[in-house]
């Protein structure tokens, strides 16, 4: 071949490169990178955290995980814990947003909060206690959880509203303040007595 032919050939290869690149639009603009004061983000958790004896202290799903370095603390979206603080104790805890710190174990619960007893081994005729509010604060080393703000308690056809609560989750011991009951006795029913 001669070169004139390659010239050619070369030109017209160039112009239709050209006019594909042309059609395909416009670039988008590059990706701006500004700093945050996030360490790192993830969706769709799992994980397991274990104590020092490689024993289970919790399993935690999440929607999204973000870590903050100024606080150290894991803020989380959309969880669902499954806590078993000790051998006879197990616990679901579902809340619509959540800060943990992994070195000493605190928790802060807030979006709604639901904790479910879901019984011991022992003793599985019991019925599970479930505590609902707005917040709940504790620590998931020492077992120990409560809330400041008003809660909703059922057991079973038992149910009671309270001003605060506090308990031990290690040994499934609760305590609250200002207890409010509404009791709705049977129909009275007038009978002889002899």
């Amino acid at each position: 071949m001669n070169t004139r032919v390659l010239i050619v050939l070369a030109l017209i290869i160039a112009g239709i490169a050209g006019w594909f690149f042309q059609q395909q639009g416009k670039i988008s603009p590059p990706v701006s990178m500004e700093t945050t004061d996030v360490d790192y983000e993830a969706t769709d958790i799992s994980a397991v955290q274990t104590n020092e004896k490689g024993e289970t202290e919790y399993e935690l799903t999440a929607e999204s995980l973000t870590h903050n370095p100024e606080t150290n603390l894991d803020e989380m979206s959309g969880i669902t814990m499954n806590w078993e603080p000790s051998a006879e104790q197990r616990y679901r805890i579902e809340a619509g947003s959540a800060a943990i710190s992994q070195q000493t174990g605190e928790l802060s619960l807030s979006g709604g909060f639901s904790l479910v007893s879901e019984g011991s081994k022992n003793t599985p005729d019991i019925e599970p206690i479930k505590v609902t509010g707005s917040t709940l604060k504790g620590n998931t080393k020492s077992g120990q959880v409560y809330s400041e703000e008003p809660v909703k308690i059922e057991q079973g056809m038992n149910r009671f509203e309270a001003s605060s609560m506090t308990a031990n989750l290690e040994t499934g011991e609760y305590e609250f303040g200002q207890v409010a009951v509404a009791f709705t006795p049977a129909d009275r029913q007038d009978k002889a007595l002899f």
